[in-house]
């Protein structure tokens, strides 16, 4: 997806708006399911916009729609009760991002370890392929080990760029080029346990997935 448009993750760290354009053709619905034996505070993100941040409690077990507009670009992400700054971007969280009407109006997902992972998720679309995607269903439905020096006090596991907070690891200043910026140990680490999800920023190759649907399931442990 790297010759298509710019990886989501990577221009949220560089500080690029992924607004999507002006114009609308429909809603999405993004149903959330929580599969997971305790409640979560579920994390809504709008790229752009100031960044706009909506949350709800999600009991085990139920679901909820989310209604959002057909040319919609932002994250989810899921947080247990009583892990330190899970509201705030950027902390070890697993996320699922979206950019709807994207490149020749197709919609682009993906499950995202960049900034670490704490829940396993899926997302299902229900729709056919559009523009040579195959609506694929990324899946983690059981997370990668994570290594000490990035384990976090609640035992949710940070990215090596959280921990290590350098160009080589965050793909930034020097490395902010996919030809210098190579997945680290820590990121073919991620990869090896979940081979779906974004193991690091220029991870879009074989962790985008692409369709043109009108409904999409995240399930947090699937």
């Amino acid at each position: 997806m790297l010759n298509i448009i710019k990886t989501l993750s990577v221009l949220v760290v560089a500080g690029v708006s992924l607004a999507a354009p002006a114009s609308s053709s429909g809603d999405v619905t993004i149903t959330i399911k929580n599969s997971c034996s305790s409640d979560l505070h579920i994390y809504k993100l709008t790229n752009g916009h100031g960044g706009e941040k909506s949350s709800q409690e999600l009991s085990a077990g139920a679901s909820n729609d989310y209604k959002v507009n057909g040319n919609w670009a932002g994250r989810f992400w899921g947080c247990r009760d009583g892990e330190s700054n899970c509201d705030q971007y950027g902390s070890a969280v697993s996320l699922a991002e979206f950019l709807f009407k994207g490149y020749e109006g197709s919609d682009f997902y993906d499950v995202s370890f960049v900034d670490g992972f704490n829940l396993p998720m899926s997302i299902k679309a229900d729709g056919k392929a559009g523009s040579g995607y195959d609506c694929g269903a990324p899946t983690c439905s059981t997370l990668p080990s994570c290594p000490k020096e990035l384990q976090t006090e609640k035992g949710d596991c940070m990215s090596a760029c959280a921990a290590f907070k350098t160009d080589e690891y965050c793909c930034t200043g020097d490395f902010n080029d996919p030809k210098k910026c190579k997945a680290s140990q820590y990121a073919m680490k991620f990869k090896e346990g979940c081979s779906d999800a974004y193991s690091y920023a220029y991870d879009d190759a074989k962790s985008t997935y692409g369709c043109k649907a009108t409904k999409y399931t995240l399930t947090f442990c699937p």
